[in-house]
């Protein structure tokens, strides 16, 4: 299975991609997008890696905040969502950071600037992260980006599909992995596509559950708009002009 990165294929026999699903992993970023009947998933390090296969007018659901706040208040889909997911999986919801702090590359520093203008710290794991926001920050306000991006949380996509009702099971156990699995149908078979990037890719580079979530991902990029909601229905904008919103399936 190829990636989409210009260093590595020649793109010319793929696409355009129409809808996309990105969920962030080890390796950079992986993505899932149909090919005729077939739903493939590819690993890129870059979000700019797949704009060349990229229709100009696709629908891409990604797993990362898009629109931040610059201050230190809370974004409102966030609360939304973690009410949404009650009781089991509020969790997944984590807190982000006003964009000053997301800037910062040093951890202490992070940290620091967090609790000055919000009285909280940050944990790591929220810093880690803090690469791929700012890569996707900036992307999103490129001229040469295909497409509407959209950001998409997997949990809450899921619960949607579940009858509105949070996952007890974590993604990570082989029961949770089985429920969301099924809860793919939309996607059609989605089994054989999962081993192949399995087969293709080091688990230190992505994980089954990236995978999973990618495909979510896609799934909901997939309905059509009046098949969508979002969170907040009526999303505020950032600074930049970006939405602050979850999207899911109605």
């Amino acid at each position: 299975m190829p990636t989409l990165s210009k260093d590595s294929l020649d793109l010319s026999g793929i696409g355009p991609i129409n809808a996309a699903g990105i969920d962030g992993c080890r390796a950079g970023w992986v993505v899932a997008y149909r090919e005729g009947e077939e739903v493939n998933l590819v690993v890129i390090d870059r979000l700019s890696d797949i704009n060349v296969v990229l229709a100009p007018d696709a629908s891409v659901m990604i797993d990362m905040p898009i629109g931040l706040t610059d201050d230190n208040s809370v974004r409102i889909c966030d609360a939304s969502a973690r009410v949404a997911l009650r009781p089991y999986r509020s969790s997944s919801i984590f807190g982000v950071p006003a964009r000053k702090v997301t800037r910062c590359s040093d951890y202490p520093e992070a940290n620091r600037l967090s609790r000055e203008m919000s009285g909280k710290g940050i944990s790591k794991q929220a810093f880690y992260l803090f690469p791929k926001i700012r890569e996707l920050d900036d992307w999103l306000l490129s001229k040469e980006r295909n497409g509407q991006w959209f950001e998409c949380h997997p949990e809450v996509a899921f619960a949607r599909l579940n009858g509105a009702a949070a996952l007890a099971e974590s993604k990570k156990t082989v029961i949770g992995s089985t429920l969301r699995k099924k809860l793919l149908s939309e996607l059609g078979s989605v089994e054989s596509t999962i081993q192949r990037a399995l087969d293709t890719y080091r688990r230190k580079d992505v994980l089954a559950d990236d995978l999973i979530d990618a495909l979510v991902c896609l799934l909901t990029a997939e309905r059509p708009s009046n098949e969508r909601l979002q969170i907040p229905n009526d999303a505020p904008v950032d600074a930049r002009g970006l939405t602050m919103g979850i999207v899911a399936p109605a």
